[in-house]
């Protein structure tokens, strides 16, 4: 019997150890000489160590933070007693009771402003289950959690509009500094990094990359700044006696809210405390025996994209991976070369809906997650910008190799590591049907009334918006230094160790 050349001895978790590549191993305190000591497990499974004389001293078990895993080149094992310390739904609902037991005590000036921001993504899926709009998840939403003392109830697609306007401008500046040449020792391409699976994954595996990734904060970590900075300053508080939560479709949010580049060392606060998925605050509703069927509707708090003469709700041109293609696209277009093209006209030919003269959409070997897009020149009809979808890990293994070879002509990509990008998020709502079929048209059902059940707004005609930035960055608006250091962040190529286990037969 032969062994195929890709073998690898790895994935071996049945020890209990963290992974063999982990870079926070068990702190083991040694006293530089043997006392003969010996180890116990106890007849609850923890760990005693026995002296010589008979002494026992219980063992603390590994404690391994999200932050942790953040930072790791490996991973951890499924070991019960290596123990992962998580967000959840109930350090909200911990939060929310202390807050009332400060209340009752006469101590309300200490008790914590609680600010819950919610995905347009999570409010799709809520919609898809519960057989409602979108505009009254989020006006259910919003009166569930306001009962529960909750202060403000926040919209992702509002700070997700900032995101994308100041990701339109540094794709700009990144373009005419490099003339539109792509590939090393350039500015280009811009790599979207918005999704932390996807930031996680170049940080502890593909460090090369990280110089063309987007340094623009995500919606979520956008929100965070604008509620522990912004809505700080408006309520006279400091950060930390804000308690912030992010409702969001993914699981990675959680590692992205714990990266230390969110943490205010000055007032000890994350910009996020805690992100509960989806399908958590879904769990939480039924723990205490609330459902979105018998909630009553509540107007919506003013961090919303909302329609100001109607009161629905808005979003912005794209898939559920943000929109960010689309509107660095248009935006791009007109401020390089004079095009006049919408969001929605590029949303609409990638989505096969309609032609456009001006732009070409291809699906690479037939696969919807990883599409071409060409914006061509009106007069010469050769490509002036090449933008590209990559949805999945497969499609981003390629985008990578073909980055790391020179051989990747895009000036934009938009990133996620899901198939079908954040509709698909593994936080999200799931089928009573397990089967493949049944979960692959939930996801469409899904990112169907993500991009159809609201009408768009693009980001830069926002009148909400518009007053925010002047009123929080002063006349420059996003010219000024304060919005350089509050919209960006930064990324940090992991080095690893050799593995000897990592050994090829």
């Amino acid at each position: 019997m032969s062994f195929s050349g890709g073998l690898r001895l790895t994935d071996l978790n049945d020890y209990i150890t963290p992974g063999q590549e982990c870079i926070k191993p068990v702190e083991v305190k040694k006293t530089g000489q043997s006392n003969g000591s010996s180890i116990k497990v106890g007849q609850e499974g923890d760990y005693y160590e026995v002296s010589k004389d008979g002494e026992e001293t219980k063992l603390e078990k590994a404690q391994i933070t999200l932050n942790d895993c953040l930072a790791c080149s490996g991973c951890v094992t499924s070991a019960e007693t290596v123990l992962i310390t998580m967000q959840s739904h109930h350090e909200l609902l911990s939060v929310l009771d202390e807050n009332r037991k400060l209340r009752s005590a006469g101590k309300a000036d200490q008790a914590k402003h609680v600010v819950v921001t919610v995905a347009p993504q999570s409010r799709a899926s809520l919609s898809l289950k519960y057989k409602m709009s979108t505009l009254s998840v989020a006006k259910r939403m919003t009166g569930l959690l306001k009962d529960m003392g909750v202060d403000n109830v926040f919209d992702s697609a509002f700070t997700r509009d900032l995101t994308l306007v100041e990701s339109a401008r540094e794709f700009v500046q990144r373009y005419s500094r490099s003339e539109g040449k792509v590939g090393e020792n350039q500015s280009l391409p811009v790599l979207a990094s918005w999704c932390p699976g996807w930031v996680c994954y170049a940080e502890k595996t593909h460090a090369e990359v990280l110089p063309w990734m987007s340094t623009v904060k995500s919606p979520q970590q956008t929100m965070g700044t604008v509620v522990k900075s912004y809505i700080a300053n408006k309520l006279g508080i400091t950060p930390d006696r804000i308690y912030h939560v992010a409702v969001m479709m993914c699981y990675d949010k959680k590692l992205e809210a714990s990266r230390d580049d969110f943490y205010n060392d000055i007032y000890k606060t994350r910009e996020v405390d805690c992100v509960v998925t989806t399908g958590e605050f879904d769990r939480m509703m039924a723990e205490k025996g609330l459902s979105l069927s018998d909630a009553s509707e509540t107007a919506l708090d003013s961090l919303f994209k909302t329609d100001q003469a109607s009161g629905s709700t808005l979003t912005s041109s794209g898939t559920s991976a943000g929109g960010g293609l689309e509107y660095v696209m248009s935006y791009a277009a007109r401020a390089l070369f004079g095009i006049e093209i919408t969001p929605d006209q590029v949303a609409a030919a990638g989505r096969g809906e309609t032609q456009h003269p001006l732009l070409q959409v291809k699906a690479v070997r037939n696969q919807s997650d990883h599409r071409e897009f060409l914006l061509l020149d009106p007069v010469t009809g050769q490509p002036r910008l090449q933008f590209a979808a990559v949805y999945g890990f497969r499609h981003l293994q390629n985008l990578v190799r073909k980055l790391k070879s020179g051989r990747s002509v895009y000036h934009y990509v938009e990133v996620a590591a899901c198939p079908s990008a954040c509709s698909n998020g593994g936080g999200q709502i799931q089928p009573d049907d397990p089967s493949p079929a049944a979960k692959k048209q939930w996801v469409a059902e899904t990112e169907h009334i993500y991009t159809s059940t609201e009408s768009t707004q693009p980001p830069d005609q926002s009148p909400a918006l518009k007053e925010l930035i002047y009123d929080w960055f002063g006349a420059e608006g996003l010219d000024s230094d304060l919005a350089r250091t509050a919209l960006h962040t930064q990324f940090h190529g992991v080095v690893t160790k050799a593995n000897p286990l990592g050994v090829s037969w």
